[in-house]
């Protein structure tokens, strides 16, 4: 069964924001570990000045994470030591370096209260902290629904493209996203019954998408996954479901708007003027598209004069379904 967050009691997020980076990374979780993270970052507050304690009862802890049995607290100090030992690596947007950190910076267990309090590694702010672009809005109902790590991970980087529509992960990124060891599952076929297809069946039925794939080959040999992904019509029957894609909604809409295309453009080291000048020499849909096809090509490593490439993607009209594979040469 599927843990269930208090709301009322908590009074946190429903809808959880990570930056796409954090998304991209490599990293291998079980499920009870990412279990614990997706609760942790639900309780995040966007307006945060940096990250806090968060606490939560051994016996909310022991039903998020499944555990049971007379050895409770040795089992859940085992989750949580393995969090602090599990290494992130990240690549900041733009930047020419490497973040390895672990997920958890503490875990203080106070055993006459019955509780534990939680906080992420404080390197870990720059992706959750006051993220005004390059980032995702996931449902916490979805991804605590999913019973599988890689459902839950895949699910996360297809929500990325929704807007988008489709999105090619070559069979060495899977792995590695999903934190698949080498010699597991190494005869495609097992990958694609224990991975693969179970993991669109269960995101096509508990989540807000529907997600099919076909396999693609070079000489014969499947190299990648060509995964397609639409709204899932059938979800949002009821007053809560309705309610979180209204707020994803919101969130679509600020990301178009003429301030939030200012602030990407200056991430991209435009001056605040320059990018107000760019932000009004087209429409906002062109601008938009060419941020985020340009955005594609800087997540990949594949740019080192961003402002460059933004200019020629404006001009050209540059949009992201057409330019999502395209590796070109740095501008």
């Amino acid at each position: 069964m599927a843990f269930k967050i208090d709301k009322k009691k908590t009074g946190k997020n429903e809808l959880i924001v990570q930056h796409n980076n954090l998304i991209e990374a490599r990293y291998r979780l079980g499920l009870q570990e990412k279990r614990v993270v997706i609760w942790l970052t639900s309780q995040v507050q966007q307006t945060d000045g940096d990250f806090k304690d968060h606490t939560l009862s051994i016996k909310d802890f022991a039903e998020l994470t499944g555990v049971r049995g007379d050895r409770l607290y040795s089992e859940l100090q085992k989750i949580t030591r393995k969090l602090m030992r599990r290494i992130i690596s990240i690549y900041p947007i733009g930047e020419d370096r490497l973040i390895q950190v672990a997920w958890l910076g503490s875990a203080d267990y106070k055993f006459d209260q019955g509780t534990v309090a939680l906080s992420f590694h404080p390197n870990l702010q720059p992706f959750m902290l006051n993220l005004k672009n390059h980032f995702t809005a996931l449902n916490l109902s979805d991804l605590m629904g999913l019973q599988s790590v890689y459902s839950i991970r895949i699910f996360e980087l297809l929500k990325q493209y929704e807007l988008i529509g489709n999105r090619e992960i070559s069979l060495k990124d899977l792995r590695e996203y999903c934190g698949i060891d080498s010699d597991k599952y190494k005869k495609f076929n097992d990958l694609k019954k224990r991975v693969i297809e179970s993991a669109k069946e269960e995101i096509n039925e508990k989540t807000d998408i529907l997600i099919g794939y076909e396999e693609v080959k070079t000489a014969r040999r499947v190299t990648s996954i060509r995964f397609s992904i639409k709204r899932n019509p059938g979800y949002g029957q009821t007053e809560f479901e309705k309610s979180q894609i209204e707020k994803a909604s919101i969130i679509e809409k600020e990301l178009r708007s003429e301030n939030a295309i200012i602030i990407q453009l200056e991430e991209h080291g435009y001056s605040r003027s320059q990018a107000k000048r760019i932000a009004k020499s087209d429409d906002q849909n062109t601008i938009t598209n060419a941020l985020k096809a340009v955005n594609l090509q800087v997540l990949r490593g594949n740019v080192k004069n961003a402002k460059a490439m933004i200019r020629k993607a404006i001009k050209e009209k540059w949009h992201p379904e057409k330019y999502v594979d395209r590796k070109p040469k740095a501008s």
